[in-house]
């Protein structure tokens, strides 16, 4: 399904970037793993390598231009060109967790870098090689924090808002030249990030969350970083050649009611 391609994937050291890295070798690409994390990164690329997939790591830092114009060419360097991106990195300052008044400008730049330059920059240094391949497709990666609001972290939620206009616009810029660019929203996703846990339990605390979190989804589960691995590898693959500046949510139902309304239907007042 993705023989052929050539594929940058950010934050690939865990979580869901990981997951999708080795579901997209696992169908043939040849995938450019780029991460803080350079450990991490090297154990993910090394286990596609002995699993048989074609796979090369890389330290990158996506929020220097300097790193992410390397990360790119070392990618034509070695597989020839770049066909497609999963823009997958973020992080959020400890400072910007908060209310907005709380939120420092300091802490409220780094996570706008962090969370939507760095995936500017991704896209800006892909594009032209795509462009001269005849297409491509990117896939960035938004929250539900940025198409609803929340009672904190303002400046994730403003980056992410942002992510869903830049898909908007390259897909309006260069859809016409063979490059497609689609947002996915994932939501509630345990098994990455800070919601990781060490052994086979989630701490007590992490417990409380998940089971918080649960309550918001119209499932039985949250997710896991394999459901959101294959929407990420349909959309750059052929089969999606059609799929242009969609905003595609893999969240369970995260957003889909009012609030608190998520489980079994109820004799409640329509609200007006």
């Amino acid at each position: 399904m993705l023989q052929g391609k050539v594929i940058i994937v950010t934050g690939a050291a865990q979580g869901m970037g990981r997951a999708t890295a080795a579901l997209c070798a696992a169908r043939g690409a040849s995938v450019v793993l780029a991460d803080l994390d350079g450990e991490g990164v090297a154990a993910a690329a090394d286990e596609i390598s002995r699993s048989g997939g074609s796979a090369l790591a890389r330290l990158t830092d996506v929020t220097v231009e300097a790193d992410v114009q390397a990360l790119v060419d070392t990618a034509v360097e070695t597989f020839g060109t770049v066909t497609g991106l999963h823009n997958n990195a973020y992080a959020v300052h400890p400072g910007a967790a908060g209310d907005l008044v709380s939120t420092s400008l300091e802490a409220w730049e780094w996570t706008i870098r962090t969370c939507l330059t760095s995936q500017f920059l991704c896209c800006r240094a892909v594009i032209p090689h795509m462009l001269e391949a005849g297409g491509g497709a990117i896939v960035n990666v938004s929250s539900g924090n940025g198409l609803s609001g929340s009672t904190g972290a303002a400046a994730y939620g403003a980056a992410k808002a942002g992510t869903v206009l830049l898909t908007k616009y390259i897909t309006t810029q260069y859809g016409k030249r063979g490059v497609r660019c689609n947002t996915v929203v994932p939501g509630w996703t345990i098994e990455t990030g800070w919601t990781r846990h060490e052994g086979d339990e989630p701490t007590p605390e992490q417990r409380e969350l998940f089971d918080r979190a649960l309550a918001d989804v119209c499932m039985d589960r949250l997710a896991i970083p394999t459901d959101i691995a294959p929407v990420v590898a349909f959309l750059v693959s052929d089969e999606a050649a059609y799929v242009q500046g969609a905003t595609i949510e893999v969240n369970g139902g995260l957003l889909a009611h009012m609030p608190g309304a998520a489980g079994s239907p109820t004799a409640a007042p329509i609200a007006g």
